[in-house]
């Protein structure tokens, strides 16, 4: 018969337990079922995420003065001149259309540009 030390016995014990925990964790992936992606509606924090952006821009053909005031760079008098401008010539087809506004150059329309959309 053998004799072993505590140290060797100690040492068998942890061994045979990493044997067990490595067989159990073979035999759990093995039963596991597989990883699928399921394509569905919209993710309720997608739908927000696009809320949000939306909500972020101003339609320049609806929007009233006191909406077009909270632009950057658009004061009380600039926003009455862009809807004066909508009321004389017409709806905007483009965001760029702005510079047609009298008081409006390229540095404010590119400063307005991810906050102003037409519809």
């Amino acid at each position: 018969m053998i004799w072993l030390t505590e140290k060797e016995r100690l040492t068998l014990a942890v061994l045979g337990a990493l044997a067990l925990l490595g067989l159990g964790m073979l035999i759990w992936q093995q039963r596991r079922p597989p990883l699928t992606v399921e394509v569905g509606p919209m993710p309720p924090y997608a739908q927000w995420e696009a809320l949000l952006s939306e909500a972020k821009q101003i339609d320049l053909n609806h929007a009233t003065a006191e909406e077009l005031e909270r632009l950057p760079e658009v004061g009380p008098s600039l926003a009455q001149r862009i809807v004066e401008y909508r009321n004389a010539n017409g709806p905007f087809s483009k965001p760029e259309d702005l510079r047609n506004v009298s008081g409006i150059g390229p540095k404010t329309v590119d400063a307005l540009q991810e906050y102003v959309t037409v519809r």
